[in-house]
């Protein structure tokens, strides 16, 4: 058995759009951490389709959790970091992070948007408050409004970070082709 499969784990479907591509990778989440389901080599196995994912859940012995992906779309953050000086799309990069931060946990590799400090904390609170999940006062809103002007640095501090999250991508994803599902 996989050292990451175990009884205290939960597995959801991970559904992210790359080049206009829709792909379904394993994700799992327990009390303290989170992380992309990883093969025996460290790397994470992506899939075209569903029942190529529903194979792997089948052949580890796990049971996906009955709950709808929410799409993250690399797409959206790619166009961004193409023209930085447009407007931040805040939802798209805060999941792509995410996403980002999870495949670093289950590939063991070091993800620099885990690094805490002023500014990295500061972007990454932005783009929390921008994406409509916090629940805020009319008050807390203005406030929250007033903030979102990105500074330059915050907008070099978003780019480097998710330019890393991509290059992990790159290393430690691959596609699992018909054939081999």
């Amino acid at each position: 058995m996989h050292p990451l499969v175990a009884s205290e784990w939960k597995y959801y479907l991970a559904w992210v759009r790359l080049r206009q591509h829709d792909a379904y990778l394993l994700w799992m989440e327990r009390a303290e951490s989170e992380a992309l389901w990883p093969d025996a080599t460290g790397r994470v196995p992506s899939f075209d389709n569903l029942e190529q994912l529903i194979k792997l859940t089948e052949a580890i012995g796990v049971r996906l959790e009955p709950q709808p992906p929410e799409l993250t779309n690399f797409d959206l953050v790619l166009t961004w970091l193409a023209n930085p000086a447009k407007q931040v799309p805040v939802k798209a990069c805060l999941d792509a992070w995410n996403l980002f931060d999870d495949l670093a946990s289950g590939a063991g590799a070091a993800f620099i948007g885990r690094r805490r400090g002023p500014v990295r904390n500061r972007v990454y609170d932005k783009l929390y408050d921008g994406s409509g999940l916090w629940q805020i006062s009319p008050t807390e809103a203005r406030q929250a409004r007033q903030a979102r002007h990105w500074r330059q640095e915050e907008r070099r501090t978003l780019h480097r970070v998710l330019r890393q999250g991509f290059r992990l991508w790159q290393k430690y994803v691959y596609p699992v082709s018909n054939a081999a599902a």
